[in-house]
């Protein structure tokens, strides 16, 4: 099974016996309100005339804040990286982490105007108000570029490059991943365009 909201990846051990056609319901329970059969309601028979009775269901207890395992930026960064390269049953599950859609254009050429990098936005997260852009990074000439977030042009709370490095153009090292994480729309971060105007003859 897999959460749609945050990626989360299920595993469960299922088995089948023969002549057994009862369907049992399954309930997934999150953030520590644990609710189980025998204590929700559930009808029971006392020891006393085989009445049945019926216990009532204990209150759910309030749910906890989810506690992230260390700043909003390193979880996002690391939220990205294990989800597009990691196998999903090692993604660690952040509650309150989702898709966005990405509203960015297919290539970005005024992101990185130290080198003519060709970038391409992958997939976007978000947590809270903040948010995380992964974007495929690939080197087009045939030397090597060392890459340099300090660079970059934008107004982005952390920038991640996956290699210090491409490798020349052709090679399995010219390519790497930029992770972007931005407080605010993730679109309003990022420098503009340039605009073409063919001139007319």
């Amino acid at each position: 099974l897999k959460n749609v909201e945050n990626g989360e990846m299920i595993l469960l051990d299922v088995s089948a016996g023969d002549g057994k056609i009862v369907r049992e319901p399954v309930q997934l329970v999150y953030q520590g309100t644990v609710s189980t059969a025998s204590s929700a309601g559930q009808p029971d028979d006392s020891a006393s005339g085989g009445t049945r009775q019926t216990r009532e269901p204990d209150k759910a207890a309030k749910p906890k804040v989810a506690v992230l395992n260390g700043p909003v930026p390193v979880v996002l960064t690391r939220y990205a990286a294990q989800t597009l390269y990691a196998p999903l049953r090692t993604v660690e599950p952040v509650a309150g982490i989702h898709a966005l859609p990405l509203r960015l254009p297919a290539r970005l050429t005024a992101l990185y105007p130290a080198a003519p990098l060709e970038m391409t936005p992958l997939a976007a997260w978000a947590l809270g108000e903040y948010s995380v852009v992964a974007l495929k990074v690939r080197n087009p000439r045939s030397q090597k570029i060392v890459l340099d977030p300090r660079v970059l042009s934008g107004q982005f709370i952390s920038a991640t490059f996956q290699h210090r490095w491409l490798g020349e153009a052709g090679r399995p090292e010219d390519t790497t991943t930029l992770y972007l994480v931005i407080k605010g729309r993730p679109e309003s971060a990022f420098p503009a365009e340039p605009v073409y105007r063919r001139e007319a003859h």
